[in-house]
């Protein structure tokens, strides 16, 4: 039997209240044939309906099959399914497979009776996993590494003070929301990865004309207020001179920089910084909020006398996953 069945005709679709109150007429001394045409309901359909409430399986399992047929009860899946999703939570979950493993052990705890394809691979079916995952809504991911340092820096006390800078900074100035940025840089290639194509079947070699074989990466730094506008992006190129022509095609507005990594330092931020002021029109009357993580180009000496320009920076603690505290922090 396939795992998803899929109906090809359309008998015994009646609805369960139909058949819940034909089964009423017939439980008061009604036969089954004279309920069946009065309702015009199938006479099988509600024959077999009335077995089945003969032997008081009220309540279906996974994929139709009966409460009798099911492994776990309610209490003891939800249970497995809990501890399964905790141990994600706090970066150590588990694959499919240890999964599996995992409630055959948990079945066999607690003297389950479990089928005999369980004991001789000693492992839950793939079928009972899939509906398993399906029933408490849950799902297979490819997890993203995470340092132990950014997993152990994600924490209430870190958090709560983040907002509690937060408020005291929004309690001083009082930003509407135009004023308020984040600032955070990302690596762009310069060679994309081709996507697919249609070529002749069983061709070993297929390929598709870039740039180059192998790309650099150059970074680009930008910076986005609560209503949406955006300053326009600076990029830094891996170069040791900048030369004009590597901006050509590059969004209106925008400026560039080269260091000899292609990363972002002292020098390129205070770059940035004046890019910024510039765009914003900020000043000691007018002030600027910029959010951004506590790298060490934007924590030096010569960033921070932006502050007389009117620029009032927050940084993000360290380790932590900037993206969800700014959504949270443009919201306020």
């Amino acid at each position: 039997m396939p795992r998803i069945y899929k109906r090809k005709t359309d008998r015994a679709s009646t609805p369960i209240v139909d058949l819940d109150r034909a089964a009423k007429e017939v439980q008061q001394g009604k036969s089954i044939r004279q309920v069946a045409r009065d309702m015009k309901i199938c006479r099988m359909t509600l024959k077999r309906f009335m077995e089945k409430k003969k032997r008081e399986v009220t309540k279906t399992g996974y994929q139709r099959t009966g409460h009798a047929n099911q492994v776990f009860n309610e209490n003891m899946e939800t249970e497995l399914a809990d501890n399964i999703k905790a141990l994600a939570a706090m970066f150590h979950g588990i694959s499919a497979m240890k999964c599996r493993e995992l409630a055959f052990e948990y079945a066999q705890r607690n003297a389950i009776d479990i089928p005999a394809s369980w004991i001789r691979e000693e492992k839950a079916g793939h079928d009972w996993f899939l509906y398993f995952k399906a029933h408490h809504h849950m799902s297979c991911c490819t997890p993203e590494a995470t340092s132990l340092g950014r997993t152990t820096a994600f924490n209430k006390h870190n958090v709560g003070e983040f907002f509690d800078n937060l408020s005291t900074v929004m309690d001083r100035h009082s930003f509407p929301p135009h004023m308020m940025y984040n600032m955070d840089e990302t690596g762009v290639t310069t060679v994309q990865t081709p996507t697919q194509i249609v070529t002749e079947k069983g061709k070993k070699q297929v390929g598709s004309v870039t740039s180059a074989e192998r790309g650099e990466l150059v970074t680009v730094a930008c910076a986005v207020n609560a209503t949406g506008n955006a300053v326009p992006p600076m990029f830094i190129f891996p170069r040791v001179r900048f030369k004009e022509y590597f901006m050509n095609g590059s969004p209106a507005g925008s400026i560039g920089h080269s260091t000899k990594s292609g990363w972002m330092n002292e020098e390129a931020f205070t770059i940035f910084l004046e890019h910024f002021i510039h765009h914003t029109n900020c000043s000691i009357d007018h002030p600027v909020l910029l959010i951004l993580d506590n790298h060490k180009s934007h924590i030096s000496l010569k960033a921070v006398t932006a502050k007389e320009n009117g620029v009032v920076m927050l940084t993000l603690p360290p380790h932590t996953v900037c993206n969800h505290w700014t959504k949270q922090c443009m919201d306020h």
